[in-house]
């Protein structure tokens, strides 16, 4: 998940160096620049459509039958729920009695309302709050996400290698929620751009952390599909909470939405621990015999 998620990092990271580019292209063969991503996107997207296999069971021939097996059974190792569960009403309003998802999706919101206000509004600041041009403004943008992505791959890894996943996501939403008030509020330029490296080198990897978080922690097809629609719900709020929070009269400071980012992260972080503390109870008890979560025997969450 780290790797995919720093690939749109990435990306991101050069999305200014390509918007710049595409005013370079305005009026080319008599199209305006965005016409040009907009004919890119859709190619990406087709191949995506004809190469993204969604399960094992439905690889065809890109899969020989042992290694369709072999995933299978990784799956069966891992969770439990390689076997096929249909989606249905019942079931839905059924998942939607898990408290936790509700958490989920509020961790969600909570890293990708910092990521939407830096993607809106760190060239501006760049250009109004620190006095570059434009074309430095948008050059000065990509090197934070360069560190990002390694920062999200090493994060990654840690939280593989040490089987756990909140404690590693409270730290990066501090260090990002503290990283923005440093960019708002720095004293001069360069303490200010060490803010955006800060906040925007430890926020990318939180998106894909949590939706790891909910995923290590689900069992069954029907659940993880509820769980990660209501996660993606709240990811979409945080950009609409972005929107309405910095709002243009109070550029390039925008203090009401960077007050608003911090005190979400520092509630998301309190729900995690909360998570967490739940999760070691059951896990305790689990080990001892005395319960079984999610009726499988020897499944534990992951904190």
């Amino acid at each position: 998940m780290s790797i995919f998620w720093t690939l749109s990092v990435v990306a991101n990271g050069f999305a200014a160096i390509i918007a710049y580019a595409l005013t370079l292209l305005e009026g080319k063969q008599g199209l305006t620049g965005w016409r040009f991503e907009g004919a890119v996107t859709m190619g990406i997207c087709l191949a995506g459509w004809l190469i993204i296999i969604d399960f094992p069971s439905k690889a065809g021939n890109f899969l020989k039958p042992a290694e369709k097996q072999f995933v299978i059974d990784r799956i069966n190792d891992d969770r439990g729920d390689a076997e096929e569960d249909k989606v249905t009403l019942s079931k839905v309003l059924l998942h939607l009695t898990d408290w936790k998802i509700y958490f989920w999706s509020f961790n969600l919101m909570s890293s990708t309302l910092p990521g939407y206000a830096y993607s809106y509004f760190l060239p501006i600041i760049l250009r109004d709050g620190m006095g570059y041009s434009q074309t430095q403004s948008q050059l000065l943008s990509c090197p934070p996400y360069i560190l990002a992505a390694m920062i999200g791959l090493i994060s990654g890894w840690l939280g593989d290698r040490w089987k756990i996943r909140g404690p590693i996501i409270a730290v990066h939403q501090v260090l990002t929620a503290i990283g923005m008030l440093i960019t708002v509020f720095g004293k001069s330029n360069a303490a200010r751009y060490f803010g955006a490296f800060l906040g925007i080198g430890f926020l990318q990897f939180c998106v894909p952390g949590v939706l790891t978080f909910q995923a290590n922690n689900i069992i069954s097809h029907s659940k993880r599909a509820v769980a990660s629609a209501i996660c993606i719900i709240g990811g979409g709020v945080g950009g609409i909470v972005a929107s309405c929070a910095f709002v243009a009269s109070e550029s390039p400071s925008y203090p009401t939405g960077v007050w608003v980012t911090f005190a979400l992260s520092m509630t998301s972080v309190v729900l995690i621990i909360v998570l967490d503390l739940y999760f070691w109870s059951k896990n305790k008890a689990a080990k001892t015999g005395v319960a079984l979560i999610e009726g499988r025997e020897g499944w534990l969450f992951t904190l």
